[in-house]
């Protein structure tokens, strides 16, 4: 079988085992998008013990994993890495690639009240790619203007001097784009931590064998119960994905660390195909579930509506629910 049969067969799949040894099954220049969300090496039990290595360890297998995304990935295509900054800093410098850029998702509802230190409010992502100029979809990215701007700014004259806006001094307009300011390389966005996030929490029941509605939780009290640490929420990788994915085309986006399934629907929200990569089998079990779910869900409702939602809410209303897995 060659590499493009082999690319089509793992669509939409969550595979189960080492990424290293298993993308060796895809072309090279085939990936639209790579969203990586490695062990940030901070002693998490993830099941795979790639979370509590030497520094020099955990950089020789995190270049071993991203030369393997930088073969995959097309010249227009982007490699997104999520980590905290002290330990993104060295993998920057380590990877064999020079165009990067680095984003910030800046969030306020996380801190540790026992810590004597500075709180943590954001986790940085590298953005990167090898060919001249990745796909950027700006305008599918803008962010609201403030109420400032709309309200003393938007529709008046800007005075005609000489600089960025009027090469010959000319008067301009300040003109409001009709999807917002341009996007920001600082994406401010919530964690899942805490009560007010369970809602878009993906839970599994390995007592009854299902998907479990954070709602409901509290029936499965004495169950045993599966939630993946580090969930990302929809809304960043939702833009992420909407920055980088190829317009009219269909897109392919590699997941190396699955985890959860919250990229892989992501990327399904927004209308692309996945290949997922995990070496936990509770994880693979959690994500191959929810993700069942969310196809489910997809054949039954219209994309558009598929892309409006932000967390699980929608997921496991009374209607929706009863309709998929109730049935």
């Amino acid at each position: 079988m060659n590499g493009l049969q082999n690319r089509e067969k793992l669509k939409n799949k969550i595979i189960l085992g080492d990424f290293i040894n298993e993308v060796r099954e895809i072309e090279d220049d085939s990936i639209d998008i790579i969203i990586a969300d490695p062990p940030y090496n901070i002693g998490k039990d993830f099941g795979n013990n790639k979370d509590n290595l030497s520094m020099k360890d955990y950089l020789l297998w995190t270049k071993q994993w991203f030369n393997e995304c930088l073969r995959v990935i097309r010249p227009t295509g982007t490699i997104y890495i999520y980590g905290f900054s002290e330990i993104l800093a060295r993998i920057s410098c380590l990877i064999d690639i020079d165009k990067q850029r680095w984003l910030i998702w800046h969030y306020t509802n996380k801190n540790i009240p026992s810590l004597n230190f500075w709180q943590r409010s954001h986790e940085s992502i590298i953005s990167c790619w090898k060919g001249k100029k990745p796909v950027f979809n700006r305008d599918s990215v803008r962010e609201p203007y403030k109420d400032t701007f709309l309200k003393s700014s938007a529709g008046k004259i800007r005075t005609g001097t000489l600089g960025r806006f009027s090469r010959y001094g000319k008067e301009t307009l300040y003109n409001a784009h009709e999807n917002g300011a341009l996007p920001r390389d600082v994406i401010k966005v919530s964690t899942l931590a805490g009560g007010a996030s369970l809602r878009e929490r993906i839970i599994y029941c390995r007592t009854c064998g299902k998907i479990v509605d954070p709602k409901r939780r509290r029936q499965h009290k004495n169950h045993n119960i599966l939630i993946h640490p580090a969930q990302k929420p929809y809304k960043v990788t939702d833009k992420l994905i909407r920055a980088a994915m190829p317009k009219n085309s269909d897109f392919t986006v590699l997941v190396p660390f699955a985890d959860s399934g919250s990229e892989c629907i992501s990327v399904i929200k927004n209308g692309g195909k996945f290949i997922g990569f995990e070496i936990n089998p509770d994880y693979c079990i959690l994500a191959e579930k929810i993700i069942e779910y969310k196809q489910k869900f997809t054949e039954l409702y219209s994309n558009e509506h598929i892309r409006n939602i932000s967390d699980n809410t929608d997921l496991f209303s009374y209607k929706h629910y009863n309709r998929t897995f109730q049935r």
